[in-house]
């Protein structure tokens, strides 16, 4: 929560003048956004619990609506199947179904009554006629893919082999491949279950779950949320091929053999780089970064489901080569389109594809058929969200469930309605002809596992045809090579072939050969030449299989050349240089090799990934030779500060204070590194690390004075300061290298102000501009005044009304006014934003220090001075803390280092602090609650009075800091027992945990005693969620402003703001009342991925937080303002999961109703 740093009277904010000069401006189009029809939108669509009631399978089918041309008809529903999850085609033409009535509560073991069926159409009238049950006792089963004698198919909690040997679709055995896998989240498990040209089962890993899992061979996996694995089909070996992203749902692959993948939190849609790292939930990237996106978030909703690419000819030009994405949430089919920019896909999110009248139409999958038409599996159901609602609410349908086919004009693929189990080995060879490729790929599996090595020599023969087609050629090289019968010659000739598509797929080959000969270097190397970026990306993945020296030279300068579009090409050579540099031996040796100055550059790209000493003195050693970008030389030096051995950290330390003398501002950052480090290691800070701090909380703590001032209307916390540099959103597509300048995330109402120049014969330069349609808020603007006496405004910008950024290029002709002296103004009067910046002049230009670095850089000194006892810091310190300037996030540092220096002096200061009301209610609870850091002996006795001179949320603050000791437990019992707490303050969230935490068996038995008698606090919040839907308006506006305040620190929407929580983009459609719950009641559904701990430290110490990761010797987790904290391993006595989560439940108290109506009318709008 934010709060203020000084109370402005709207007065101080300058009366705009409004006689102008003429200016001339140019301005981007702004692209018009059709209205939709409110039958697939609105109010039915936006509830958690939809209000409407089920409809029959036509009525729903008549509320759909496609394309001109397009036509959806029913394949099956209830009561012959139950609700689809995942669709699967195998070689005979039929569908796989797995079905679920258990869902979301898993079936005790052994008791399931989840179904697998095969759907078949034998009179070819577009509608299942047959009906074969494979298994009824399946566990919430996801996954499936059909294999020559059954299927593969995930059952909680593994994925089985169900064999069915003689053919009559009956699962005589089931074997398990791997498993145990984790099923404490059953809304995404293991899915989308899709065999690879490479012949291996590649699948996603859902949401919040932790598994394990190895292969017969022995070597194992650990996946975490999100992640995308493969296996083989015998369950001899699985390995992981992506990290990262949160809960994918939909894999499909390209004839290049490119695999394409959805997600439900991340972004909607990738092109997967084997063996890359994507974003996740408080995951940092690793050196070389994250993988890039293939699209941006736009106006999905985060819960897409299923995911497939439109091969061949059925459906019109504009439509094939598109991919097609459920939308569970809003009801409908997405449909994006992608073109390549070299190597690197770029998507582009096209109308949407279908629509449905019906709140409970719910696409959990989207398949293309062997026929060519869509299949779409309906999850049909009045309730769809796991955590919005509870497991058990009664309005979950677990009975009905539709599958439907979408087609063009009624056009099929013949090709695709033919059963391959019965065909030739000649009609099998045609069919790798087939335009379709998922007959392409059922027809290879036929070829390899019914014909198997009596189709070598015809293989063969086909790709020495000439009539062959690339297509053709591409799948009879990967038949051979699953057959062990790949010739050496034949993948040298593929290697050469005239054909890109044949060269790529060749190159992929190389690299599945793991350790391929020598004979194979040269045709690979040859590949980094190709006028083919995507011959040129496979060759760099099969030159990654060759692990010497000769290949990390050859691709540290091919990467010099890779175009700057070319984002997933460029990742793909940093990677594959990172894996080959993780090996010690080659590492070492590359480390040690002399490179070229630029060679010595390129060369850390990839060795700023590898976490070793030789990678870290490498680094170390080019930035002591090599003149770099400064971003260059911090992030290789916080690499090198994380990895070098600690005997070396003094002559760092050396380096970067004489390195960055003048510059204590990077000296900074390169510190809190180095402190980062120690804490991992487990180790202790030395004197050098310590006498640093030192000299750099001398430096930092009274800032300059800023050249750009500020002036916010209202009265705001906040907790740090609110104007900022930033890169512009790339929805405006500035160009990444601009700086702009303006009030942060855009919460925030006032003037920004430059300091005053020399007006220049002219005045260009860029503003992004966000300020949501509404007839509440006036438009923002920027203007130029005259620096004297009269302030006349000279030239002025009226910025439109938009829901998006919006960027402009401003040009104001001012050779009238030429040489006098003027100030720029940013005149922000939304509940958006405006940033200003890329000017044409060097008159102005945007602060070279980021002001909100400045106010953490004070705030570290401070807290510096405190843990390091530098007393002579201290007056400075005291008159920090009793300034009316000083933003109180800067006070609140101040108290804390001053109880550190000297708490026998100053507690009693900050226990009067907590009864000053003139001091806004947040400040004096970062005080309250700061008092629990230090020992009792020390504040017990003031701590105490203080308890009897305050009320509330301070009164809590002040019961948290007691509850971590055993005597702090024993005075809150005494209190209550004596009437002077009541009994049910010791039911609250923070204050529960801590009392039970390391409680002594008598204070358990007090605390049971006490609280035995203590009604169910459910009623209580329940009645407020009402009250406050009750006189809800949601047309109210300015809740941005609030979202800003109190929960953009923890929850991102739009890329904007923390990644603590979940992302909140497309919240609008949870509807009004489960986003009131969720906010007024936050405990009543917590989601594993978001569950807090209570850790009791050596020292006494209590914190509450939310793990984020395990580091070498060191825990991190988060705490409610969205910032991390490390806890060495060694310090800790106990850890205690809780029953809250880290959001805070006291909205109800401190949001009231006028700003619970903005909040919610704001988030209703983000979709």
């Amino acid at each position: 929560m934010r709060a203020p740093i000084h109370k402005l009277s709207v007065s101080l904010i300058v009366v705009l003048v409004a006689g102008c000069t003429t200016y001339w401006k140019q301005k981007k189009a702004i692209p018009t956004k059709t209205t939709e029809p409110q039958s697939y939108s609105g109010n039915a669509f936006d509830e958690h619990i939809r209000s409407t009631e089920a409809r029959s399978p036509e009525d729903e089918r008549l509320g759909f609506t496609l394309p001109p041309g397009f036509e959806i008809s029913l394949f099956a529903s209830e009561p012959q199947i139950g609700k689809p999850i995942n669709l699967a085609f195998d070689a005979r033409g039929r569908l796989w179904v797995t079905q679920s009535v258990e869902y979301p509560f898993p079936a005790q073991p052994g008791s399931g009554h989840d179904r697998l069926t095969i759907l078949e159409d034998r009179d070819h009238d577009g509608k299942a006629d047959v009906f074969t049950p494979v298994s009824d006792t399946l566990n919430i089963p996801i996954g499936i893919l059909p294999v020559q004698d059954g299927a593969v198919a995930f059952s909680i909690p593994n994925v089985y082999k169900l064999t069915d040997a003689n053919g009559d679709g009956k699962t005589e055995t089931s074997r398990r491949l791997l498993g145990p896998f984790g099923f404490k989240d059953t809304h995404g498990m293991v899915n989308h279950l899709r065999r690879g040209f490479d012949g291996w089962i590649h699948a996603c890993h859902g949401f919040t779950n932790l598994s394990k899992i190895a292969g017969t061979d022995g070597d194992s996996i650990t996946l975490g949320s999100g992640n995308t694995f493969r296996f083989r089909d015998d369950g001899s070996r699985v390995e992981q091929t992506t990290m990262g992203r949160v809960n994918p749902f939909g894999l499909t692959f390209d004839d290049w053999g490119y695999l394409y993948s959805s997600d439900c939190h991340s972004s909607p849609l990738y092109q997967l780089i084997q063996g890359a790292e994507y974003p996740y939930f408080g995951r940092l990237p690793e050196g070389i970064g994250f993988a890039p996106i293939m699209k941006p978030h736009e106006r999905e909703a985060t819960a897409l489901s299923g995911l497939a690419l439109s091969s061949g000819t059925t459906f019109p030009e504009p439509y094939r080569n598109s991919l097609y994405m459920g939308d569970v949430v809003k009801c409908r089919i997405y449909r994006s389109t992608y073109t390549f920019k070299g190597s690197s896909p770029v998507g582009k999110m096209e109308d949407d594809f279908l629509r449905s009248a019906d709140p409970w139409f719910r696409p959990a999958d989207v398949i293309q058929g062997p026929d060519g038409a869509l299949y779409i599996a309906d999850f049909y159901n009045r309730i769809i969200g796991h955590y919005e609602v509870p497991l058990d609410n009664p309005g979950r349908d677990h009975l009905r469930g539709r599958i439907w086919r979408i087609t063009y004009k009624g056009q099929l693929d013949k090709t695709g309605q033919q059963n391959w189990t019965k065909a030739s080995l000649n009609e099998l060879l045609e069919g790798l002809a087939a335009e379709n490729l998922s007959v392409r790929m059922t027809v290879g599996d036929q070829l390899i596992h019914r014909i198997g090595k009596p189709a070598i020599e015809p293989v063969e023969n086909l790709l020495n045809r000439r009539k062959t087609t690339e297509t053709q050629y591409v799948q009879g090289l990967w038949v051979l090579h699953q057959l062990g019968a790949l010739r050496d010659e034949t993948l040298l000739k593929a290697l050469q072939h005239p054909q890109a598509l044949v060269r790529t797929h060749a190159l992929r080959i190389v690299r599945e050969m793991k350790t391929p000969g020598k004979t194979f270097y040269g045709p690979s190397l040859a590949g980094l030449n190709d006028a083919s970026p995507h011959v040129q990306r496979a060759a760099v993945e099969a030159l990654a299989t060759f692990r010497d020296l000769e290949t990390v030279k050859k691709l540290v300068a091919f990467q010099q050349t890779i175009p700057a579009f070319d984002t997933h090409l460029a990742y793909t050579t940093r990677l594959c240089l990172r894996n080959l540099l993780r090996e010690k031996s080659l590492g070492t040796q590359a480390a040690a090799a002399p490179w070229s100055p630029s060679d010595r550059v390129a060369l850390t790209e990839s060795l700023i990934g590898v976490n070793t000493e030789y990678a870290s003195q490498f680094l170390l050693n080019t930035l002591k030779s090599a003149t770099l970008p400064k971003d260059t030389e911090l992030k290789m030096l916080r690499q090198t500060a994380l990895y070098l051995p600690p005997g070396q950290r003094d002559g760092l330390v050396r380096f970067i204070t004489q390195k960055y003398s003048g510059d204590p501002g990077s000296q900074y950052k390169l510190f809190t590194v180095i402190q980062q480090s120690i804490k991992q290691q487990g180790g202790v800070i030395n004197e050098s690390v310590k006498q640093w701090g030192t000299d750099l909380a001398q430096s930092l703590i009274m800032p300059p004075k800023p050249e750009w001032t500020y002036a916010l209307e209202g009265d705001l916390y906040l907790k740090d300061i609110p104007v900022v540099i930033r890169i512009p959103p790339a929805t405006t597509l500035l160009s990444p290298d601009i700086r702009l300048f303006g009030f942060d995330l855009g919460g925030f109402k006032g003037l920004v102000k430059s300091p005053v120049f020399v007006a220049p014969p002219s005045l260009v330069f860029s503003t992004v501009n966000y300020n949501v349609k509404t007839n509440a808020d006036p438009e923002n603007r920027v203007q130029l005044r005259l620096a004297d006496e009269t302030a006349q405004v000279i030239a002025r910008q009226d910025l439109p009304k938009t829901n998006d950024y919006q960027a402009e290029t401003i040009s104001w002709d001012l050779k009238a006014h030429q040489g006098k002296r003027v100030y720029l103004e940013l005149v922000d009067q939304s509940s958006g934003l405006i940033w200003v910046g890329n000017f044409k002049t060097n008159a102005v230009q945007v602060p070279a220090i980021n002001p909100k670095e400045q106010g953490e850089q004070q705030r570290f000194a401070i807290e510096t001075a405190g843990e390091s006892g530098i007393k002579g810091l201290e007056p400075t310190i005291q008159n920090l803390l009793t300034s009316p300037s000083t933003p109180y996030f800067i006070k609140v540092a101040s108290m804390r280092a001053l109880l550190r220096l000297a708490p026998d002096r100053y507690t009693a200061q900050a226990v009067a602090l907590l009864s000053t009301e003139s001091t806004p209610l947040a400040y004096r609870k970062e005080i309250a609650g700061m008092l629990g850091e230090f020992p009792l002996a020390q504040t017990g006795k003031v701590l105490e009075e203080g308890l009897k001179k305050t009320t509330g949320d301070i009164q809590l603050e002040l019961l948290k800091a007691l509850a971590t000791s055993p005597d702090g437990k024993d005075l809150i019992f005494k209190q209550v027992r004596s009437g002077i707490l009541y009994t049910r303050i010791l039911r609250q969230p923070g204050l529960e945990d801590r009392l039970l935490l390391n409680a002594t068996p008598r204070q358990l038995s007090d605390y049971k005693q006490l609280t035995a008698n203590l009604s169910p606090i459910d009623e209580t919040r329940e009645a407020l969620i009402k009250d406050r839907l009750a006189h809800l308006d949601a047309s109210a506006t300015g809740g941005r402003q609030i979202f800003i305040q109190n929960c953009s620190p923890c929850h991102q929407i739009n890329k904007e703001g923390g990644m603590i929580g979940p992302q909140l983009d497309g919240i609008g459609s949870w509807g009004s009342k489960a986003l009131a719950t969720k906010i007024l009641d936050p405990n009543r559904n917590i989601s594993e991925a978001f569950r807090t701990y209570t850790i009791k430290l050596k020292n006494g110490s209590v914190k509450t937080g939310l793990f984020r990761r395990e580091e070498a010797a060191s825990l991190v987790y988060a705490n409610a303002s969205g910032e991390e904290f490390f806890v060495p391993k060694k310090d800790v006595v106990e850890t205690q999961a809780s029953k809250f989560t880290l959001m805070p439940d006291h909205f109800g108290q401190t949001i009231p109703q006028e700003q619970f109506n903005q909040l919610l009318g704001y988030l209703l709008s983000v979709k």
